[in-house]
C-alpha cells in the first residue's frame, strides 16, 4: 500500500510539473500531495522504531541537528528550487516528507523524555496533530477575500 501511495505522489507531482495550474488548483494539488505524504508517514511510523532503543536526549539532539541541517539546506537552495523545471514539485514533495519526519521524530523524543514513555507511542498522535494544522495552513489561499 505504501508503494502505491509513493507511485501516486511521484506521478502526480511530475504531472503537475508539466502543466501550468491556477493558484487555487495548485493549492488543492499541494494539499493532496501533503495528504499522501502524511499517509505514507502514518504507515511508516510503526511501534518498533529505532528511536525506542536510544535515550530521548539522543533523539532530541539528532532531531535538532537534523532540523538545523534541513533549514540550512532550504535557505541555501531556495532560489534554485524554482529553477529546477519539471522537478520542482517533486523536490518540494521530498522536502515536505523529510520536514514532517524530522518534526515528528524530534517532538516525540521530547515528549518521551518528559513522560518516560517510548517515543513510538507519540508518533501517530503528533503526526495527526501536525497534519490537521499544517493542512489548514495549506488551505488558507482558498479562503475568499484573502
Amino acid at each position: 500500500m505504501e508503494k502505491i501511495i509513493w507511485i501516486l505522489m511521484v506521478g502526480l507531482s511530475l504531472f503537475v510539473s508539466y502543466i501550468h495550474l491556477e493558484p487555487t488548483i495548485f493549492s488543492i494539488v499541494v494539499f493532496m500531495l501533503f495528504l499522501f505524504v502524511s499517509t505514507a508517514l502514518f504507515m511508516r511510523f510503526n511501534q518498533d522504531h529505532w528511536l525506542d532503543r536510544v535515550s530521548p536526549l539522543v533523539g532530541v539532539g539528532i532531531g535538532v541537528l537534523s532540523l538545523i541541517a534541513y533549514l540550512s539546506l532550504i535557505a541555501f537552495s531556495l532560489s534554485e528550487i524554482d529553477q529546477l523545471g519539471m522537478w520542482t514539485v517533486l523536490v518540494r514533495l521530498l522536502l515536505m516528507y523529510v520536514g514532517i519526519y524530522i518534526f515528528v521524530m524530534t517532538t516525540s523524543s521530547f515528549l518521551a523524555g518528559a513522560t518516560r514513555l517510548k517515543p513510538s507511542r507519540f508518533f501517530r498522535p503528533i503526526l495527526i496533530f501536525s497534519v490537521f494544522f499544517f493542512g489548514a495552513m495549506l488551505l488558507i489561499p482558498l479562503q475568499p477575500g484573502l
